[in-house]
C-alpha cells in the first residue's frame, strides 16, 4: 500500500506543476489575444473609442445606417445620467475671413484661398461645465470672464461664447463676435468672452496659449441629418474620471449595457491588473467559491485528524482527505513562492480546483483497481 501512495504523491506533485503551467499559459494567451488590454491606474481618464474604424467597416458606414441617429440618441441619454461622464473633445472652428494671426495658431489649412474667401482650421476645446470647475478655468482668465451655466447646451444656431488662449490677443478683441463654421454647421456665431494667462495648461502636456475653449452646444431645431449626426457622434465620445477601483467598474458595466442594449461597438479594455502584492483582489464568485473550496478542505482534514485512519474503510475517501490535505498546502504554498502571480492563480482558482478533483476522483479509482487486482 505504501508503494501506492507514493506514486501517487508523486503523480499528484507532477499534476500541480503542470495545472499550474496550464493557468499561466491560458492567462498569458488571454491577455495576447485583447489587444485592447491596459494596466489601470488610479486616479485616471477613460476616453471612449469605438470599434467601427478597422480594416471590415468604417464609423461612416456606420453614420449612413438609417437607425445611427437614433442608436447615438440614445446611448447619448445613458452616457448624460453618468456623474463620471465628461463631454469633453477637440474639434476645429473653420474660420472663413483672412486670419491675421500666426501660422502656429492654425491646424491643417491656414487662409487657403476658397469660394467663400479663406479657410483657417483653428483648434477648439469643447468642454462641459463640471471639467471647467474641475480645471479652475475661471482662476486662469486673464481679461474677461467665465461661461456662465445659461451659456452651455445652446444650440449652434445662437451666439457661442469662447474663451482664447493668451496668444490670440494678437488677433482678437474682447467682445469681438466671428463668424465659423463647427461640425458642419457654417456661419456660427462665436464671442470672445475672455482671454487666458500666458502658459496656462489643460494638463502637463497640453499648453492652451494656441486654443480656443467653447462650451457643450447641442442640436438646433432646424439642422441636417447629417450634421446631427456628427454632433451625436462628438457627444459620444468624451471621457470618463474614475478615482478607484469600484468607479472603473462602474464605468466599465455601464459602456458593456449600453454595447448590449443600443447595439453601439465601444471598445472595453480588458484590465490588466498589478499584482505585485498579497493582498487578494478578486471577485465576489471567486471569493466565495474559494471561501467553500477551503471550508470543505479543512472539514475533510480535520475529520481526518480527529478519526483514526486505521478505521476509515474507503479507499477513495482516505485518498480525498490526502489530496485535500495537500490541496491546502499546495495554496499557501503557491502564495508565497509566486506572489506576482497571485492574481493569476485567483482569477483561475475555480479551473484549477475542478482540475484537481478530476485528478483526485482519477487517482482514487486507478488505486482502488489496483488494490482490488492485490
Amino acid at each position: 500500500m505504501r508503494k501506492y501512495v507514493v506514486r501517487f504523491m508523486v503523480f499528484y506533485i507532477l499534476s500541480i506543476g503542470c495545472l499550474l503551467g496550464i493557468i499561466i499559459y491560458s492567462y498569458q494567451n488571454k491577455i495576447d489575444r485583447h489587444n485592447e488590454q491596459v494596466e489601470i491606474e488610479y486616479p485616471g481618464v477613460w476616453k471612449l473609442s469605438d470599434e467601427y474604424d478597422n480594416r471590415n467597416s468604417s464609423y461612416m458606414e456606420f453614420l449612413h445606417q438609417k437607425n445611427s441617429l437614433s442608436i447615438l440618441k440614445n446611448v447619448y441619454k445613458e452616457l448624460e445620467k453618468a456623474e463620471l461622464y465628461r463631454e469633453y473633445s477637440r474639434q476645429i472652428l473653420s474660420y472663413h475671413e483672412y486670419f491675421r494671426g500666426n501660422e502656429k495658431l492654425a491646424s491643417g489649412s491656414y487662409n487657403d484661398k476658397t469660394e467663400d474667401g479663406y479657410l483657417t482650421n483653428l483648434t477648439v476645446l469643447q468642454m462641459p461645465e463640471k471639467m471647467i470647475s474641475e480645471k479652475k478655468i475661471e482662476q486662469h482668465i486673464e481679461k474677461g470672464r467665465c461661461f456662465t451655466l445659461k451659456e452651455y447646451q445652446r444650440p449652434l444656431n445662437q451666439e457661442i461664447p469662447l474663451i482664447a488662449g493668451y496668444d490670440y490677443q494678437k488677433v482678437f478683441h474682447l467682445n469681438q463676435k466671428i463668424k465659423a463654421g463647427y461640425l458642419g454647421t457654417e456661419n456660427c456665431t462665436f464671442k470672445i468672452v475672455g482671454f487666458l494667462h500666458k502658459n496656462t495648461r489643460l494638463s502637463s502636456e497640453l499648453n492652451l496659449d494656441e486654443t480656443l475653449i467653447m462650451p457643450t452646444v447641442s442640436k438646433m431645431k432646424t439642422m441636417k441629418q447629417e450634421n446631427e449626426k456628427i454632433l451625436m457622434s462628438v457627444k459620444c465620445s468624451g471621457y470618463f474620471c474614475y478615482k478607484n477601483e469600484k468607479e472603473y467598474r462602474q464605468i466599465s458595466n455601464l459602456l458593456k449595457r449600453i454595447r448590449r442594449e443600443t447595439g453601439y461597438r465601444y471598445v472595453i479594455p480588458q484590465m490588466k491588473w498589478k499584482s505585485n502584492n498579497l493582498l487578494p483582489m478578486t471577485t465576489e464568485k471567486a471569493l466565495i467559491f474559494m471561501s467553500l473550496n477551503l471550508l470543505l478542505e479543512f472539514i475533510v482534514v480535520y475529520k481526518v485528524l480527529a478519526v483514526n485512519t486505521r478505521k476509515v474503510k474507503t479507499l477513495v475517501y482516505k485518498t480525498v482527505a490526502l489530496c485535500t490535505s495537500g490541496s491546502i498546502f499546495a495554496n499557501v504554498f503557491l502564495r508565497f513562492l509566486f506572489p506576482k502571480h497571485i492574481k493569476i492563480i485567483q482569477i483561475y482558482s475555480s479551473d484549477f480546483v475542478a482540475y484537481m478533483i478530476i485528478v483526485f476522483l482519477l487517482c482514487a479509482g486507478m488505486i482502488g483497481l489496483k488494490e482490488k487486482r492485490t
